[in-house]
């Protein structure tokens, strides 16, 4: 609000300046441009704000869909290695079935009690 020197009226009533008043027409102008200003001003701190949450949200997208591709490469190595411990472990049975049958069975057998009783 833009006072000029002129606008000042001095006459005093009890120790107080008392400005010039202005017109109807004046006050609905400076109403209309400060509500102009007032409304330039809501849309764009609207639009900083929607702006900034939708970056956020495209930002936690990205991120979780990094996250399940590293889920599934995880599971995939997991069933990898879950895969050559089972063929590990085949391998191992066969070559114990291999020494078996380069045994020879035994002719006489003899069975031992671990209970203590004698039959």
């Amino acid at each position: 609000m833009n006072v000029s020197f002129e606008d000042i009226n001095y006459r005093k009533r009890e120790g107080k300046i008392i400005l010039k008043k202005a017109t109807l027409s004046q006050e609905v102008r400076r109403s209309i441009v400060l509500l102009i200003f007032t409304l330039l001003g809501i849309i764009v701190l609207l639009s900083i704000v929607f702006l900034l949450n939708t970056s956020q949200a495209n930002q936690k997208g990205y991120v979780l869909q990094q996250e399940q591709v590293d889920k599934e490469n995880y599971l995939m190595q997991s069933r990898e290695l879950i895969d050559k411990i089972i063929q590990a472990q085949a391998y191992k049975t066969i070559e114990d079935k291999i020494m078996q049958k380069k045994m020879q069975a035994p002719d006489n057998l003899t069975y031992i009690n671990t209970t203590g009783k004698n039959k």
